[in-house]
């Protein structure tokens, strides 16, 4: 039965880069952002991956199988209709999670690292956020550090601090924009220095970030203030 469900998965996702290839050979794993990818060669890809992770223990995957659906993952990275699924199978999770991270599969990397804090497995998965935070392309560090933030929130201003500083990526706006977030998110006392560095920044977006978290600060003074008022 199980060898049954691999090779129709695999037919449905040769199928799928046949079409691709076909109609957008520009497309990479780098050059995709899974707005060009609805066609029904698509829906039948996804729609089985999910049946899969349904009716297949992830105890009996085989290697195709595995490769199959972080490709079908990494595809459906506009909607994330795969991934919120197998956030209901832990088992499923944990497993594609580890082989995801030694693939070039950006767009299933991301994800993983997006939705690891939901993560209710009884495994230590949660740790990989580490190795997501070093996974050599900026959106899914960007988003390791925000998981970090809610699943190891004691660690989250070592790893923001890092971001800011080290000038991995050439263009790093969205990077320092969260390490804002995350200062804010864990009520880090460094968080007003990074606000001035950020305000004298060339960046437009990361000083509105910069300004909008200000003006959050204020507006949580002011309701302390009533409040002791009332005391």
């Amino acid at each position: 039965m199980n060898r049954e469900y691999e090779k129709n998965l695999h037919t449905k996702v040769t199928a799928f880069k046949l079409w691709a290839k076909r109609n957008y050979p520009q497309m990479t794993e780098k050059a995709d952002n899974g707005e060009w990818c609805f066609c029904l060669e698509f829906d039948d890809m996804r729609s089985y991956s999910i049946a899969v992770i349904n009716e297949v223990s992830a105890d009996e995957a085989t290697e195709q199988m595995i490769d199959d659906l972080l490709y079908v993952i990494a595809r459906d990275n506009e909607c994330s209709t795969v991934i919120e699924e197998l956030e209901k199978c832990d088992h499923w999770f944990s497993l594609l999670c580890r082989c995801c991270i030694n693939t070039d599969y950006i767009n299933a990397k991301w994800q993983f690292a997006e939705h690891l804090h939901s993560y209710k497995g009884k495994d230590n998965l949660q740790e990989m956020v580490y190795d997501f935070l070093s996974a050599e392309d900026e959106y899914t560090e960007r988003l390791a550090l925000k998981a970090l933030a809610d699943i190891y929130p004691e660690c989250a201003e070592q790893y923001a601090i890092e971001f800011w500083e080290r000038n991995k990526y050439e263009y790093d706006e969205y990077q320092k924009i969260m390490v804002l977030h995350v200062l804010y998110q864990i009520h880090s006392v460094k968080l007003p220095y990074y606000l001035e560095l950020a305000k004298m920044s060339d960046y437009k977006y990361l000083k509105e970030n910069a300004e909008a978290i200000q003006d959050k600060l204020k507006d949580q003074d002011s309701q302390f203030q009533v409040a002791d008022s009332y005391l």
